[in-house]
């Protein structure tokens, strides 16, 4: 009887030990769960907060850019006081950063075609020439750039022939890609990536220098707001007539207001020197109605960033194109 006694409290004694350590390892879990949920809960609070941060940003920064355009003397100069570096504001627990760009110095991707009538597109042999000049100003070797404008034509004009050094869909099945060529001008600049020879380098070198405007045109560079680290597309709007030295030479020799029209920037020494005529002219200008607003929030550990494309216009109001935002 001693002995079954003795089992009986062994087994109960090992039953309670395996409730306990059931009861622990539940206990542990259910601590882990409420320690994940309480960190996702602060994090996307943190996050949520960097949002409504950053919306406050870019309406300042639509107002400061509202405000500017109210002075027109002042607005396009070279010094104006909305160009340049970002400004930093320091918030409780982080910072924030604002800039606003001229949305007119950039190289439109969709000006790669021209439309040919009845509504098709081909090819623009002279903005793809540009095309070229402007990567190989950023270091891209020529035959690799000259196949990246063919196949970027090739991606947005509405034929399936592709052009010399280009590809329409059978370069994208030989490569075993799910997609095909768009046949439609690209919504947007990132999407060059998807283009065959764009690579994650290539598209991070050229990207600053680029945008993806709905009209089939170029766009014309703001002489007046042109940055000196903006001079590769100044090099590629006068494919090969200026050298790099010269354009750098053009920005610094700008006039402090700026030029008062574009006739005196074509009537200036070195530019008229070029002798060129009215058809050999790039599109330039002295002016701008789009800007691009750029805002990083810095908050608790999170970045959040909001990038927006507005449109000005006689009405004295920002009229907003596009905006992408998120965790970055």
């Amino acid at each position: 009887m001693t002995g079954a006694r003795d089992k009986e409290r062994g087994a109960a004694l090992i039953t309670a030990i395996l409730l306990v350590a059931l009861m622990s390892g539940l206990a542990l879990g259910i601590a882990t769960d409420m320690r994940f949920s309480l960190r996702r809960a602060s994090n996307l609070d943190a996050r949520d907060q960097a949002y409504w941060y950053a919306l406050g940003a870019r309406d300042y920064s639509e107002a400061l850019l509202l405000r500017a355009l109210n002075e027109p003397e002042q607005v396009f100069r070279p010094n104006a006081d909305w160009l340049g570096t970002p400004r930093i504001f320091p918030i409780e627990g982080g910072q924030l950063a604002g800039e606003v760009r001229d949305g007119h110095n950039c190289f439109n991707l969709n000006a790669l075609v021209a439309v040919t009538g009845d509504a098709a597109s081909g090819a623009d042999a002279t903005q793809q020439r540009r095309f070229v000049r402007l990567m190989e100003e950023l270091g891209i070797a020529t035959a690799q750039a000259s196949r990246i404008a063919a196949s970027a034509a090739d991606w947005i004009d509405s034929d399936s022939r592709p052009v010399t050094s280009g590809g329409e869909d059978e370069i994208y099945l030989r490569a075993g890609r799910d997609y095909r060529t768009a046949n439609v001008p690209m919504a947007e600049a990132r999407e060059l990536r998807s283009v065959a020879g764009v690579t994650p380098d290539i598209y991070a070198r050229i990207a600053p220098f680029l945008c993806a405007f709905p009209a089939r045109s170029p766009v014309a560079l703001d002489i007046n707001t042109l940055r000196l680290d903006q001079v590769p597309l100044l090099v590629a709007a006068f494919d090969g007539a200026l050298t790099r030295a010269q354009a750098e030479t053009v920005l610094l020799q700008r006039p402090a207001a700026g030029y008062a029209d574009i006739g005196a920037f074509w009537t200036s020494e070195l530019i008229a020197a070029l002798q060129l005529d009215a058809a050999e002219r790039p599109e330039i200008g002295v002016s701008s109605h789009r800007f691009e607003i750029d805002i990083a929030v810095d908050y608790a550990g999170v970045r959040y960033r909001l990038l927006e494309q507005v449109e000005t216009g006689s009405s004295q109001r920002v009229v907003r194109l596009a905006q992408r935002h998120g965790i970055y």
